[in-house]
């Protein structure tokens, strides 16, 4: 049930600036991000919105955002829970969270729109019987991450594969993830990498917290060993490479080889929560105020160099693993959540907690567009 193959993100120009374009903003954190062209989709806790000019309206966890104007669009479901997950495929946009209801309708933690309407696609509901934390479709298979037990009924805990048709599980697909959650998805080197904080993957820990498992039977693949020991938020894959996100006491960006074989990275003073590749800058984000100046960090997050600069809540390297001057300078204890490029490379759209840039210069609350 596997239709599509993974595609190179598009490249981008250098980072235009360290601080924000004016954009709608929110009363609470923004958790996830993505884009459908220039439309911004944001999932998170908030429940209300301001526009750019001064006015406000009710985003019941899910919104909408031109990301060329920052305006708020008209898209306004209303759930009644938290969302933890958004992703664009094709013509729809998916949901995951702890919700159990869209616009009245049951639709129990994952739900999908069309996105030429807006309107709930009621033809697809899988029933997982607890959070989702991460969606990824690849061709006619939908692949859920979280902290459920089973789909539709089917016993399958923590990671599982539904039909993209109607949401009906896929029993072919028999992954054993124990203890503990996936908190990411990412399909890739026709194999479905796996970040979180489970312990083991077939039942070795040599691939807890991040691994990766053959995309039509869920067994583990072998060839892939990271050697990641702590809570992996966010797993990205580039051409040949696996950039994950590294949520331990300091956090880093860790590249990787698609073996699995450490690269280089990025060490900070608090969690890494987010990666994304922009054009040939590597993002990071979360709730770290510092960074190593220096690719030579200790277990623990520690500059071995003992050299730090500063950068709040957000940073960009290169490909060689090279800190560079962006700063946008966020605040906020939980900082960045995600990170989002746009498909043109032409933006960059952010989620968190944060409420100003520019080490407070700026107002810009919970969701940021950067050029």
């Amino acid at each position: 049930m596997l239709g599509a193959l993974f595609i190179a993100q598009a490249p981008a120009g250098a980072i235009d600036s360290h601080l924000p374009q004016s954009s709608a903003s929110f009363n609470d954190q923004v958790y996830k991000v993505d884009y459908d062209g220039d439309v911004v989709y944001s999932g998170g806790v908030f429940t209300r919105a301001r526009n750019t000019d001064g006015t406000f309206a009710r985003r019941h966890y899910l919104a909408a955002v031109n990301s060329a104007t920052g305006a708020l669009l008209p898209f306004a479901p209303v759930l009644n829970g938290s969302v933890h997950e958004v992703k664009t495929s094709g013509e729809h946009l998916y949901i995951g969270g702890k919700f159990t209801e869209v616009d009245g309708v049951p639709r129990a933690r994952v739900a999908r729109f069309w996105l030429d309407t807006g309107k709930l696609d009621t033809a697809w509901n899988p029933k997982p019987s607890a959070t989702v934390y991460s969606i990824e479709p690849v061709g006619s298979t939908v692949y859920l991450g979280g902290t459920f037990q089973s789909v539709g009924g089917f016993a399958q805990p923590i990671l599982a594969a539904v039909t993209a048709a109607t949401g009906a599980p896929i029993t072919e697909f028999k992954p054993t993830v124990a203890e503990g959650a996936v908190r990411d998805l990412q399909y890739g080197h026709d194999r479905l990498y796996v970040a979180g904080a489970f312990s083991m993957i077939g039942g070795d820990k040599k691939y807890g917290k991040l691994g990766a498992v053959n995309p039509s039977t869920g067994a583990v693949d072998t060839a892939f060993v990271s050697k990641v020991y702590v809570l992996t938020r966010e797993v990205e894959v580039a051409g040949e490479r696996v950039y994950a996100a590294l949520d331990g006491r300091g956090g880093e960006i860790r590249a990787l080889t698609r073996t699995g074989e450490t690269l280089w990275y990025q060490a900070v003073d608090g969690g890494m929560q987010t990666v994304e590749v922009w054009g040939s800058t590597v993002i990071g984000g979360g709730h770290f105020d510092k960074a190593c100046v220096t690719n030579h960090a200790g277990p623990l997050g520690q500059c071995v160099d003992g050299v730090r600069a500063e950068r709040g809540k957000l940073l960009a390297v290169d490909m060689n693993g090279k800190l560079l001057d962006w700063n946008p300078g966020a605040n906020g204890v939980v900082g960045a959540w995600d990170a989002t490029a746009h498909p043109s490379g032409t933006n960059l759209a952010v989620g968190g907690s944060f409420t100003t840039f520019g080490g407070g210069t700026q107002v810009q609350k919970r969701l940021a567009v950067f050029d």
